[in-house]
């Protein structure tokens, strides 16, 4: 079984390869043409096997002298030596990363690959990547940090909370349209502290940038280097801290927290979503209140299990839980919320109360 998916593996990057460079086919198939005709046309003059033959060998040596000797070495060259872009090339990325091999990194705020006419081309190239069994990991900042708003203040009229929750949902549905083989290999998580630099990784191959004010980071200078050099490494170093930073969320605990409701000792377990407004955490409770229909949630004892990126767990208990009312002043503002972080607003809304620590 692993070595046909190897073997489909190989293909389905053969495939993609020709896909993303149709011009070059298209090109080889024109030249392709011209010379079987110019062979036609030559084929009555005299020694044509021997010329053709003595012709096509000398061509053969020099193609693999070209790609086994000279090609390597030219890309090791190039792999090894740092440079300096002016801007994110958007569609270079989304080309290496349809001819990924073993992993794809990103450490940004936000994608702009998952918006516009980026978007799909991005969702192919990464499909076709994890396909192969290349590891995806990506990381973007948690629209619920204060850092979120600190960016915000960074770059005036950007809306960052916005863009960064939209590409969260759509890192969701593109995850959920994935065969549950495939899941496997994508995993995406959001952090808390604003980092240094933003990080795009390919393989072997880093693209790097800081974060300037009032700009976003994919319109300033790009540093192009590798994991062993010197910016390569503290960069990588940076991502695998903030990977496992004791603040960091996967995208699951971002969309959904554990719930423990009930009356005395017995409790039970549901997984709701939420959104937060400052320091109040608002439940979607439908579950909740259908399972208490009889009772109703007065004197409803309730504990919040939050959760981290490495399995640690911490737990609030509420003073109260009381039903989010259609008159109420923050009705309409907790409702956006729930609009924004799931694409629609949710009927029963239960506001957590914390209690004293």
């Amino acid at each position: 079984m692993n070595e046909r998916r190897r073997g489909n593996g190989w293909w389905n990057y053969f495939w993609g390869y020709l896909a993303r460079r149709r011009a070059y086919v298209a090109i080889a198939g024109v030249l392709a043409v011209l010379t079987a005709l110019l062979l036609v046309a030559a084929a009555g003059s005299a020694d044509y096997g021997r010329n053709l033959a003595l012709n096509l060998g000398a061509d053969l040596i020099g193609t693999i002298v070209v790609l086994f000797l000279i090609a390597p070495m030219i890309e090791r060259g190039d792999r090894g030596r740092d440079s300096v872009l002016d801007r994110f090339d958007h569609k270079a990325f989304i080309r290496q990363a349809g001819d990924a091999r073993h992993r794809i990194m990103v450490l940004e705020l936000w994608l702009d690959l998952l918006q516009g006419t980026y978007r799909k081309p991005f969702a192919d190239a990464l499909r076709g990547a994890l396909k192969r069994d290349v590891e995806l990991r990506i990381l973007l900042l948690d629209p619920d940090a204060a850092a979120a708003r600190q960016r915000a203040d960074d770059l005036g009229r950007t809306n960052v909370n916005t863009n960064i929750l939209e590409n969260l949902q759509r890192l969701h549905e593109f995850r959920q349209s994935l065969p549950e083989r495939l899941r496997g290999n994508i995993d995406i998580r959001v952090y808390a502290a604003l980092p240094p630099v933003q990080m795009y990784r390919v393989d072997d191959r880093l693209i790097v940038s800081f974060f300037p004010v009032n700009m976003t980071s994919w319109n300033a200078a790009q540093y192009q280097t590798n994991p062993q050099a010197q910016l390569g490494t503290f960069v990588c170093a940076k991502f695998d801290e903030l990977w496992d930073a004791e603040n960091t969320r996967t995208l699951e605990q971002f969309r959904r927290v554990d719930v423990e409701v009930g009356f005395g000792a017995e409790m039970d377990s549901y997984q709701v979503r939420f959104v937060t407004d400052g320091e109040h955490t608002y439940l979607g409770g439908r579950d909740i209140v259908d399972a208490h229909a009889n009772t109703g949630i007065a004197g409803l004892h309730a504990r919040l299990v939050r959760g981290n990126a490495q399995g640690e767990r911490d737990v609030l208990t509420a003073d109260a839980l009381t039903l989010l009312e259609a008159g109420d002043p923050d009705h309409h503002d907790v409702q956006t919320l729930f609009e924004r972080k799931y694409g629609h607003n949710h009927e029963v809304v239960l506001k957590f109360v914390p209690g004293e620590p």
